[in-house]
């Protein structure tokens, strides 16, 4: 959810900076736009998706006779402090943004080649 209403409003926002460039031809400035926002939209899904998966895998990690929910959750945040949450994160834009960037851009050529407005359009 936060990729898709992200990537719809980086578009609409970057939508007038990259036309008032009037260099690109309008297929260029869409393509750029697309991915552009599509970037940004999975920086944010990264961000806020990180912390549930450091709390699923540290769950995982402690078996299920060793506590629930709080005491892992506490046990994240004794060790390392809210930075805790998110470790790894910087190996997780570049593994899933990637993979985010190219969903959110096949996305939106999928939707023009379907004769559906492009987002932020």
């Amino acid at each position: 959810m936060a990729k898709q209403v992200s990537f719809d409003v980086f578009t609409a926002l970057l939508y007038p900076s990259f036309a008032a460039l009037a260099l690109l031809p309008a297929y260029e400035v869409k393509f750029g736009v697309d991915v552009c926002a599509a970037f940004l939209a999975s920086i944010l899904a990264c961000i806020a998706s990180h912390p549930g998966d450091v709390l699923l895998t540290a769950t995982y990690k402690r078996g299920h006779g060793s506590g629930g929910f709080r005491e892992t959750l506490s046990g994240i945040y004794e060790k390392n402090g809210f930075p805790g949450f998110f470790q790894g994160i910087y190996a997780r834009f570049i593994h899933v943004g990637a993979i985010i960037t190219l969903q959110l851009v096949l996305y939106d050529e999928m939707k023009g080649l379907l004769g559906l407005p492009s987002t932020g359009s």
